[in-house]
């Protein structure tokens, strides 16, 4: 393939990652407008931790769906859906309805949430060409932390110009509209993914989508070769469940996303400035520090998911947040569980603020955007759906359980305890990454799943056999 690409790839790509932008938008929300919604709506820490959660139970049942979304809708319409729902719900949360029409609404945000997390990868790495399918994959993880410092740059704004919460909020729920109206119209304009195509059996529109995004003729002609190969070896599609091959790969993509939550993340994005205030951190610093540098610090992996590989950037991260939250831990040792903020010494503030800014430069840089884009890849297509569907599922349980329960674990058991036990889990994701996660820099989705059907080791699926570049 020639280096050069059409643009009308990076149009693909970008529109069809601003999906990212309003996981984002909704992720972003709660740092910044919880002690708002609390006025308005007199929650208690509990509440709002309940509040915050239901976004990600709302993502669990996108995810459950979107498998046959995906299938039977399509990757195209499925993005259609996710903002035609982003824009719905975030319209009606902008009235401030009733608390309990309130947490449905965030519910549905959350559901929309989880076909964008689902789809969004899924379509990339369908239709992205294989030498650039990191970095546009990753542009998906780019947009989210953009829509996570967007969202908070506004509502601290508008938190800090108009006094009352009452009027500060529905504007805040308007920003999230204007996104999503923007991804909804621009994702009508996108094209099928070839592969979804191929499955359904409609080879010439395959072909005319490939025809816009490859450069020669023969470039087509071997993207189809290999997907008609890869369909070709395939059983019933229900069948690969029982498949053991797809048991192993399914258990790593489980596995990935299970760590990408348990190193802490959600936690810092959503209750950073609550982190922050517990530490005597308070103003612009504890509110902007987190999705600022979690924004600026996506940008190299862009660049080094192609340039390093999944692997080396899974070790960097998960080395640097490991490090990161020992030194958090011994921070708030430090400083106790004192409620004066003005007895805390700054020592340790300056240290527990280093060590968040280099967390969130180690998550950003690696299982940020690395341990969706590996999901994308390494799942045979007919069984794809499926693995993404299982493991967004996975991501986003695990993710309302350390937002439904963090501030009050923290309050039980020291403010400490729970960086201790984010640091174990990095340690343990670092010796997962060694032992069974592959490297799949600029290899084909077809030669992956040639090399899981044949048998080889999970951390080998990457390995390129000569002769076999097709199927």
């Amino acid at each position: 393939m020639n280096r050069g690409y059409k643009s009308i790839v990076f149009y693909i790509c970008s529109t069809a990652a601003l999906g990212g932008l309003l996981f984002g938008l909704d992720q972003g929300f709660i740092a910044n407008s919880l002690e708002t919604i609390r006025e308005v709506y007199g929650l208690d820490i509990r509440s709002a931790e309940h509040y915050s959660s239901i976004l990600a139970t709302g993502s669990v049942i996108g995810a459950l769906l979107s498998g046959i979304f995906a299938r039977y809708l399509g990757r195209k319409k499925s993005l259609v859906l996710s903002g035609l729902i982003f824009c719905s719900a975030s319209l009606l949360s902008a009235f401030l309805p009733p608390m309990p029409v309130m947490y449905g609404s965030r519910f549905f945000l959350g559901f929309a949430v989880g076909i964008a997390s689902f789809i969004v990868p899924l379509y990339l790495s369908e239709t992205a060409p294989a030498p650039i399918r990191g970095a546009m994959g990753t542009l998906f993880q780019l947009l989210i932390t953009i829509g996570i410092f967007l969202i908070s740059v506004t509502n601290v704004f508008i938190a800090k110009w108009i006094a009352t919460p009452r009027t500060a909020l529905p504007l805040m729920f308007a920003i999230i509209v204007l996104f999503a109206t923007l991804m909804f119209v621009g994702s009508l304009f996108l094209p099928e993914s070839p592969r979804w195509l191929m499955l359904r059996g409609r080879r010439d529109q395959a072909i005319e989508v490939l025809k816009k995004t490859l450069n020669t003729r023969e470039d087509v002609e071997r993207e189809i070769r290999d997907i008609e190969g890869t369909l070709s070896k395939q059983g019933v599609r229900i069948g690969i469940l029982f498949k053991g091959y797809f048991i192993k790969i399914l258990l790593v993509g489980i596995f990935l996303q299970i760590f990408q939550q348990l190193v802490g993340i959600n936690v810092m994005i959503y209750y950073a400035p609550t982190i922050f205030g517990y530490a005597g951190l308070t103003g612009i610093v504890a509110m902007m520090t987190v999705p600022t540098v979690n924004m600026l610090f996506t940008f190299p992996a862009i660049r080094l998911v192609e340039k390093w590989g999944r692997k080396k950037l899974l070790y960097i991260g998960a080395l640097c947040m490991l490090i990161a939250m020992l030194a958090s831990g011994a921070a708030f040792t430090v400083i106790g569980n004192t409620s004066d903020p003005a007895m805390i010494a700054g020592g340790p503030k300056v240290i527990l603020l280093v060590a968040v800014i280099f967390y969130i430069f180690g998550f950003a840089v690696s299982w940020g955007p690395v341990a969706w884009l590996v999901c994308s890849e390494i799942f045979p297509l007919r069984g794809r759906e499926l693995g993404m569907t299982v493991t967004t599922m996975v991501n986003w349980t695990f993710a309302g359980l350390l937002m439904d329960n963090a501030l009050t674990f923290m309050q039980i058991h020291g403010n400490a305890s729970i960086f201790f036990i984010f640091a174990l889990f990095c340690g343990l994701s670092i010796a997962f990454v060694a032992a069974f996660v592959p490297e799949t820099k600029g290899v084909t989705l077809e030669q992956i799943e040639w090399n899981l059907k044949a048998g080889k080791k999970m951390r080998s699926l990457g390995d390129v056999t000569p002769g076999n570049h097709h199927l």
